[in-house]
């Protein structure tokens, strides 16, 4: 998923946070504020960074609160680029920012300290090698602080071949003919320190959202010490079955679904998963506790699923720490690259994908298969987009070059005319994708659009969908378009989900042929099925996991196309009932159903589907009150 980790050091994460006059400083005591925060001494770092809500970035944001976000945030940078001049250590550097965290009293002291030294040595690392200047790295979060040209929104292009064939029309599918089934899944998030009875609503314990998970034992510390949480009284008690709060899967609601699924479709011909295992806990990401977890889970799946084959796109929060995955350019790769993950996810697909397939998964966690005859399915690496991935801001160019990678696949399925499934985590259109790299990927699609049949994603946890539309063209043609799945996690306010797909193709000897394709590997029918955790935590009852919706019978599409989306996309905007319904599928449930009354929260839903590519709202600019 999505998370709002602030780039560069805890300044970013949380001196913004600091209200509007809690401090009072001018700048000019910028350097007494450097020696005095320099001199601590530095606690021991814990294991790995924690995350933040979302909120965060809202409150930073807010008119009232963004000037003194600015100072504080351009003055913490500031002092860490200091620090490096003078050549500390960067123990130094975190004890500065540990310092100033807690001088402004921003948060509790163990999260200052957590945060701090998770973030220290990639942050320093690529502090030391780029270019960027306070402003630029604070205009990148706080509106209207500095330049916020880099880095999240740095561009650069990638050369794609011309030659592009005619236009196909969208293919229609013929009746009668043999389909394929394929299971979706998506962030997984199994927590295994769900506790039954702890805060689901941990919110209420701070306004500004002190912890970043719930459903948790919190009474005591990592030393087994009490904490100010041992006595507090619990709002809303967590049950057996997950709750729709910011808490993440509990083992048994997984089991569940496993079992359910199993059961229910014994017809798969192969699953898809779009990333994401690990809860949201980043904060104790370890190589060893990742390898664990990954071993179990593709065990879980031999277990339920013994003949199916399953195609995993790694999720952002299989890196450790969460999102880092430096791409071969990068300095000391040997020592910080992601090769020691890139093998358990070779050691987990090879249970189904062929030998060859596996030497691209240890270069660039990206691989080819067929699963069906003239199709190909292409598992691409989209961290290599994450603006959490701050590796990337050393070089943002290709990382691993595997844009290139995707294009000669392309290139070389539009030669024997077979057709593409694309698989991955990130979607291109959403902010969490570096614009450089999703303007890019857009560009590619738009490219060998007769080639790619199919997109599906997850990361976001909705469930929502995403047009590409021609920008070019006088009637904006909307080009393709982005399945993306709900979650398994009910992390945050969803209900768990999951999706079956049943696809055209995959029957023995059918011929492909670039002119005249005779089944379309296109998507035929798309149903979603969910769990209301609420109902079975009340009734003491496993989950009952029904179907929610049929997405070509409950929105009356005609079909698939690219069109058919974009038609819907319109209607969303325009039919408050339609909208209303699209929101509670979004969530899986009546979370922020009031939306449709406010113009700001209904525009970001529709523009949210009609922006194909990050950091552009052109595609939107016709939505109007």
């Amino acid at each position: 998923m999505r998370q709002p980790l602030i780039l560069l050091g805890v300044a970013l994460s949380f001196l913004a946070l600091v209200e509007s006059g809690v401090l009072r400083r001018e700048e000019h005591e910028f350097e007494k504020w450097t020696n005095v925060l320099g001199n601590g001494d530095a606690p021991p770092p814990p294991k790995y960074k924690v995350i933040m809500l979302r909120y965060a970035k809202k409150v930073i944001n807010e008119p009232e609160n963004r000037k003194m976000s600015c100072f504080f945030c351009t003055f913490a940078v500031d002092g860490v680029q200091a620090l490096i001049a003078q050549n500390s250590t960067d123990d130094e550097v975190a004890a500065f920012l540990v310092n100033l965290c807690d001088l402004f009293d921003v948060e509790q002291p163990h999260v200052c300290k957590n945060i701090i030294y998770a973030f220290k040595d990639e942050v320093v690392f690529v502090l030391e090698r780029s270019v960027f200047t306070p402003d630029e790295i604070c205009g990148a979060f706080i509106a209207n602080c500095g330049h916020s040209d880099k880095p999240l929104t740095h561009m650069w292009n990638i050369s794609i071949p011309g030659g592009k064939p005619p236009i196909r029309p969208w293919p229609k599918i013929p009746d009668n003919k043999p389909t394929f089934k394929v299971l979706h899944l998506s962030d997984i998030h199994i927590d295994h320190q769900y506790v039954v009875g702890t805060e689901a609503y941990c919110q209420l314990d701070s306004a500004l959202g002190t912890y970043a998970m719930c459903c948790r034992d919190y009474s005591q510390d990592s030393m087994g010490r009490p904490t100010n949480m041992k006595d507090k009284p619990i709002y809303v008690p967590a049950g057996p079955w997950g709750m729709p709060y910011l808490c993440d899967l509990p083992y048994q609601t997984f089991e569940s679904a496993m079992k359910h699924i199993s059961k229910t479709f014994k017809d798969l011909d192969y699953i898809i998963i779009t990333g994401d295992f690990e809860a949201h806990d980043s904060w104790d990401y370890t190589e060893d506790l990742t390898r664990e977890n990954m071993n179990n889970m593709t065990n879980v799946f031999l277990e339920y699923f013994p003949n199916v084959p399953v195609y995993v796109s790694i999720g952002n929060h299989e890196g450790v720490p969460q999102d880092a995955m430096a791409p071969h350019t990068m300095p000391e790769y040997d020592k910080r690259g992601p090769q020691w993950l890139y093998k358990i996810m070779s050691d987990m697909w090879a249970h189904w994908i062929p030998q060859e397939a596996l030497d691209t998964v240890q270069y660039r966690a990206s691989y080819v298969v067929r699963p069906k005859p003239g199709l190909k399915l292409i598992s691409l690496n989209t961290i290599y987009c994450s603006e959490f991935n701050f590796y990337l801001y050393v070089n943002e160019v290709d990382p691993d070059a595997t844009l290139e990678w995707l294009i000669e696949e392309l290139v070389d399925s539009e030669k024997k005319g077979e057709l593409v499934h694309i698989i991955s985590h990130i979607p291109p259109g959403d902010n969490y994708c570096l614009k450089g790299w999703s303007w890019n990927f857009f560009e590619i699609v738009k490219r060998f659009e007769n080639t790619i049949a199919q997109m599906f994603y997850g990361h976001t946890h909705y469930d929502q969908f995403m047009v590409y539309y021609d920008m070019d063209d006088p009637n904006r043609r909307p080009f393709h378009f982005n399945w993306i799945s709900p979650s398994l996690t009910t992390y945050d306010f969803l209900n768990p989900a999951y999706r079956i797909y049943e696809i055209d193709g995959g029957y023995e000897g059918a011929t492909y042929v670039r002119e005249a394709i005779v089944h379309s590997n296109t998507v035929k029918s798309a149903q979603t099925y969910f769990a209301n955790v609420t109902e079975a935590n009340l009734k003491n009852k496993e989950p009952e996991w029904v179907l929610e919706y049929d997405t070509k019978e409950h929105w009356q599409l005609p079909d698939f196309s690219p069109q058919s989306w974009a038609d819907l996309s319109d209607k969303l905007w325009t039919n408050t009932t339609m909208f209303r319904e699209y929101v509670k599928f979004f969530y899986r449930n009546h979370y922020n159903n009031e939306c449709y009354t406010d113009y700001k929260c209904r525009y970001t839903f529709v523009c949210d589907i009609k922006k194909g590519r990050s950091y552009d709202e052109s595609f939107c600019d016709h939505l109007k009150r």
